[in-house]
């Protein structure tokens, strides 16, 4: 399969998505501003559901990059 470089819009939205589930994992790890309402759902505490929602943003911004690479036009 042959590689194509992503559109602007790809490469934008990814990274903006990148910078939110990093802006959490950051939120939780180092607890700078206390931002965070408390979300808990479950069993889950509120900075597990948080973390679910960070890797859950940091793995969407890889993958739409992944496919924007990988297939034209997107």
């Amino acid at each position: 399969m042959a590689w194509t470089p992503p559109t602007k819009w790809t490469v934008i939205f990814s990274f903006l998505i990148l910078v939110g589930g990093m802006f959490v994992l950051s939120e939780l790890l180092l607890e700078y501003t206390n931002v965070l309402p408390p979300l808990a759902l479950g069993a889950f505490s509120s900075a597990e559901v948080w973390g679910m929602i960070a890797m859950g943003l940091v793995f969407i911004a890889w993958f739409l990059m992944f496919l924007g690479v990988r297939l034209k036009g997107l």
